[in-house]
């Protein structure tokens, strides 16, 4: 699976829990889990953006780019990057919405 189809994936989830009841609400924001640094990162790969770009962008190596994406996979309980990336993608778009809209993920 790559980043993209995680990407398209997320946004048809979103438009089918549109269409849901208004009753059901989003209880957990699991990005409460991790770091501002973590999140930060993870939210330019939800951009699409690659390891070297964003060590770029931040002023780190992209040794210290792979390490925060190690452990916000970790903290987030994820499989691996491209579900870490959804995950992430998914819950900015439930808690985080004016952020999510910014950056594409909902329409």
């Amino acid at each position: 699976m790559t980043a993209h189809f995680a990407l398209h994936s997320t946004r048809d989830l979103l438009r089918r829990a549109r269409s849901l009841p208004s009753t059901l609400e989003p209880t957990e924001n699991i990005l409460d889990g991790v770091t501002p640094r973590q999140l930060e990162i993870m939210m330019k790969l939800c951009e699409g953006k690659v390891n070297k770009q964003i060590a770029y962008e931040l002023g780190v190596t992209t040794a210290t780019v792979k390490a925060h994406i190690r452990f916000a996979i970790k903290r987030l309980g994820a499989k691996n990057r491209v579900h870490a990336v959804a995950m992430v993608a998914a819950n900015a778009a439930l808690h985080r919405p004016q952020q999510a809209a910014e950056m594409g993920l909902c329409a």
